[in-house]
């Protein structure tokens, strides 16, 4: 199941990160000077996939590449965590955005052949959400800005 879900998500790709580009609605900080090109960099979301699919493929100890593009290397720049972001937190808005962009390729308009049953797609949607968690834990430990909540649904994977 694993590897049929990593290819497939490989292999709608560009999909994924479109759909995750336009969902996402985090809010730029004033003055900010990448408002233009959006608030959350283009390679943020490249290299944010590739870790998730490695997360996918092997687990939670998965070697996530040094090259990613972390949170704290824009947040504050170009974005920021205000009253308009999912719960206040700019890694919750981005997880939850990226949840529906990774399943929107589920959806029956884009899987015409259907090559994922309705349980494959839950299944499917599970693991994606527990690769995303782990993903965002892992950046929320390096990020800067952090600000600990009781709330914070990312906590219980620390």
């Amino acid at each position: 199941m694993h590897a049929r879900l990593v290819s497939y998500l490989r292999d709608n790709r560009d999909q994924i990160i479109e759909n995750w580009l336009t969902e996402v609605e985090i809010p730029a900080p004033i003055e900010s000077e990448g408002a233009d090109s959006g608030v959350v960099p283009y390679e943020f979301f490249t290299k944010a996939l590739d870790a998730i699919l490695e997360i996918l493929e092997h687990g939670p100890e998965a070697k996530i590449n040094a090259n990613v593009l972390h949170l704290n290397h824009f947040l504050g720049i170009t974005c920021d965590c205000r009253e308009r972001c999912f719960g206040g937190r700019v890694c919750m808005e981005l997880h939850d955005a990226g949840l529906h962009a990774f399943m929107s390729v589920f959806d029956d308009e884009w899987d015409a052949e259907h090559e994922f049953s309705l349980l494959d797609r839950e299944c499917s949607q599970d693991l994606i959400n527990h690769a995303l968690s782990i993903f965002f834990k892992q950046e929320i430990k390096l990020c800067l800005h952090k600000t600990f909540r009781i709330d914070c649904p990312f906590a219980a994977y620390n």
